[in-house]
């Protein structure tokens, strides 16, 4: 099997704003050239999935490099459990539901007939109004609302980025599978590949699509990818494709003479699948998983590289999120962040680089980290709590009816809470034990933690969801007129240019 099919069914679908600032911006007050920017976001990954942040049998590989050349978080949050609010949260630093971009149906479809809201200022829009050039390619998911084979207003052309390569604007890999190990055949309506504006595979091909995310993103020679097997087989392989991936592009900016330049952050959407046993990551001690609010559906890794800048090897255990990386970059290009709305997302620039504790020759006090639930759902594992019997074959193979993310709405799934369940998730990462509110000690943290939520939620100022408008005439179709049967394989022929321009 091809190791490139493995690797991007799932886990290598990397968004990468590949940000560099292009040769007419301004430079720095010191006189240095301001730093290229490298986001690389994962999907689906679990807290644990990769060696350094604590994989008993995964490789090391540039992911985990990254993470010993850097700081690597341990308290590391995306802004939802899902991949389109948590996506939409970490470009525009701000809470999803302020944008509206929630609803019952989780994600953005290929019928939906919203998309991330124009309006909406992305961290791509700043830091092209600093003099950046900006770049996307990978999953996007924030949107299409298609009309024929060139058309999608919710596009990332036209949410700040300059260049557009090989992207996959929708979710989920696995209504595209060739191999038919999950589906008897690809969803078309589901699996579209675009470069740009276009639609260039309906349905789309796994293989060598990670080579096509490097060769868009760097612009540099094809080069072949790691193959081999794993103990964790084909998810364990996936791991292994997308840290190739990371570190193909990484050496190309050492080979441009950029490292000491380029800051690169790794991250994930939300936590691991755990509907598709062992198919679909692992979070860990943490419980729960994607579609979840416990720690394994949100806390997700979190790494940051600036070779000269920020330390090496350094662990660090404040509690931050995707929200912050917006400001925290504006921060460090001389640039600010909207001043038109509310802003979620804090600098975090002085824990970036900053990083002098202070001598402690004296015992210090262990770290408390309590975190409170008003709602809670179903906790769902891999082998237990779900209602249909034999739902992962073979070696943890998930079956056909488990591919999908499925949802929480049977009876006694939901439980709301009078009095928030609270845990001290330092000591009880798992949110095993609920902690006795009636304690003394306990209840001063409540009566801490309330009035600062009844404040969040007084300032949420929610927009109405977008999430569950949706359409057939907004399917994109490479094919408009033998729609639904939707089939095309162009040869491409180098980046397509967006709408309107020259």
């Amino acid at each position: 099997m091809d190791a490139d099919k493995i690797g991007t069914v799932l886990l290598l679908c990397i968004t990468l704003p590949v940000v560099k600032a292009s040769k007419s911006s301004p430079e720095s007050e010191c006189g240095a050239p301001r730093p290229n920017i490298i986001l690389f976001n994962a999907d689906d990954m679990g807290y644990a999935d990769i060696a350094s942040y604590g994989h008993p049998s995964q490789e090391w590989g540039p992911i985990d490099d990254m993470a010993i050349q850097g700081m690597r978080f341990t308290n590391f949050y995306a802004p939802s459990s899902t991949c389109t609010p948590s996506r939409a949260g970490l470009l525009t630093g701000r809470m999803p539901q302020r944008s509206g971009v929630y609803g019952e149906g989780r994600v953005f479809f290929p019928s939906s007939t919203n998309g991330l809201p124009r309006e909406d200022v992305t961290m791509a829009e700043a830091l092209k109004d600093e003099g950046y050039a900006t770049g996307f390619v990978g999953k996007w998911h924030l949107g299409v609302n298609a009309h024929s084979h060139n058309d999608g207003e919710h596009l990332p052309y036209n949410h700040g980025f300059d260049y557009v390569g090989t992207n996959l604007p929708l979710s989920n890999g696995w209504h595209c599978d060739e191999e038919k190990w999950h589906m008897s055949a690809p969803v078309s309506l589901m699996c579209l590949l675009y470069k740009n504006a276009t639609i260039y595979q309906q349905p789309y091909s796994h293989y060598h699509m990670s080579e096509a995310f490097v060769d868009d993103a760097i612009d540099f020679m094809r080069v072949l990818s790691n193959k081999g097997s794993h103990s964790s087989c084909r998810y364990g392989d996936m791991i292994r494709e997308m840290s190739w991936s990371v570190g193909a592009i990484m050496d190309e900016v050492k080979r441009l003479g950029e490292d000491s330049n380029t800051i690169s952050i790794f991250t994930s959407d939300n936590g691991p699948h755990l509907q598709l046993c062992n198919e679909g990551g692992d979070a860990g001690v943490l419980k729960g998983g994607k579609m979840q609010f416990w720690e394994g559906g949100i806390r997700v890794p979190g790494i940051f590289r600036w070779t000269g800048h920020i330390p090496p090897a350094k662990i660090s255990d404040e509690v931050v999120s995707q929200l912050d990386i917006f400001p925290t970059l504006m921060s460090i290009v001389g640039g600010s962040v909207p001043d038109d709305r509310k802003m979620d997302g804090q600098d975090i620039s002085s824990t970036l680089f900053n990083w002098s504790p202070e001598p402690q020759p004296e015992p210090v006090a262990e770290k408390q980290l309590y975190k409170e639930h008003v709602i809670t759902n179903t906790n769902l594992e891999k082998e237990g709590n779900y209602a249909e019997p034999g739902r992962c074959g073979d070696g943890g193979f998930p079956l056909d009816n488990n591919v999908n993310c499925g949802g929480c709405n049977e009876t006694g799934c939901v439980t709301n809470y009078e009095t928030p369940l609270m845990y001290n998730i330092c000591k009880d990462p798992n949110e095993a034990y609920p902690l006795n509110v009636s304690l003394p000690e306990h209840k001063a943290v409540l009566d801490e933690m309330v009035p600062k939520l009844e404040a969040f939620k007084a300032d949420m100022v929610i927009a109405p969801p977008l999430l569950d408008s949706k359409s057939n005439a907004n399917v994109p179709c490479c094919t408009p007129e033998t729609f639904p049967v939707c089939t095309c394989n162009y040869v491409y022929e180098g980046p397509v240019p967006h709408p309107g321009s020259a």
